[in-house]
């Protein structure tokens, strides 16, 4: 599958023609699925650590997850003679942002009361569910 989300129908010359995406198709692009399984396999190895990291080390390991996310996406999603995939990157983004919060993170857990697992899963379910009505490329 393409990372590329397609909101016009496209003829190619002799070729056969690309449909738009679905609004399914876009939600499960807009997830940068590899960085977000990325970012649980090293919380989870924190987690299970006898000596967790700093909660300096686990921001600057989110910070990176952040800029890895939208690096990967531009990557994933560019296509020669295309316009920048821009919105594409900054959905993705966010996206990385709001499943980094909603699976809670590493140990210790997002600073003082910030994180609440209510808040954080309807921002999950609110935001997948939204970012699939977004349909400018």
């Amino acid at each position: 599958m393409n990372r590329r989300i397609n909101t016009v129908s496209l003829h190619a010359a002799g070729g056969a023609a690309e449909q738009p995406d679905t609004y399914t198709d876009r939600i499960v692009k807009f997830i940068p699925s590899e960085v977000v399984a990325g970012w649980l396999a090293i919380t989870s190895a924190i987690k299970a650590a006898a000596q967790p990291p700093s909660e300096t080390v686990i921001w600057v390991i989110f910070v990176v997850g952040v800029f890895f996310a939208a690096a990967w996406t531009w990557r994933a999603s560019s296509e020669a003679g295309k316009h920048p995939p821009y919105i594409q990157t900054a959905v993705s983004t966010v996206a990385f942002f709001v499943w980094a919060y909603a699976t809670g993170g590493g140990a210790p857990q997002w600073p003082g009361t910030i994180y609440q697992p209510l808040t954080a899963t309807l921002l999950l379910v609110g935001f997948s569910l939204l970012s699939g009505l977004v349909t400018k490329p």
